[in-house]
């Protein structure tokens, strides 16, 4: 913390988390210097930015005919733009036929997206499960 802002974090921590373990601010105070955090950091992006590019390559590989994707720095999510006659509801109720959670992207919006899209996740799944899904999705949209 900058040292300007000591008083006022020291205040805010009073009042919002009185019962903090000393031990445990200590324990990560020495995690954070040793470079422990900035490593798991590293190595969470490193594998994120892989499963985002399997998901990548499966979709547009399987799934070319209705997603329109994109690289992103967008973290652990992908933004799927639907090709017509897609629609976000059409899409989302296909993917849960098959047991696959899939958001829409109109949820996260104040006003209604010019275009349909899907936000799909990747943070939590295996290169491999992704894109066994993929196919499965792909080979039910074509029967």
């Amino acid at each position: 913390v900058p040292e300007a802002l000591i008083e006022t974090f020291s205040a805010a921590k009073y009042y919002t988390d009185v019962r903090s373990s000393y031990l445990e601010q200590v324990a990560l105070a020495l995690f954070i210097q040793q470079g422990h955090y900035a490593r798991h950091v590293r190595k969470v992006r490193k594998a994120c930015d892989e499963r985002q590019q399997v998901l990548i390559n499966a979709i547009n590989e399987y799934l070319s005919d209705v997603l329109d994707v994109r690289p992103t720095d967008s973290g652990i999510h992908l933004i799927c733009w639907l090709k017509a006659p897609w629609t976000e509801q059409k899409f989302i109720s296909h993917c849960s036929a098959l047991d696959l959670e899939i958001q829409p992207l109109s949820r996260y919006c104040q006003l209604e997206p010019k275009k349909a899209a899907v936000l799909l996740g990747y943070a939590a799944h295996q290169p491999e499960e992704m894109v066994e899904n993929i196919k499965r999705l792909a080979m039910s949209i074509k029967k």
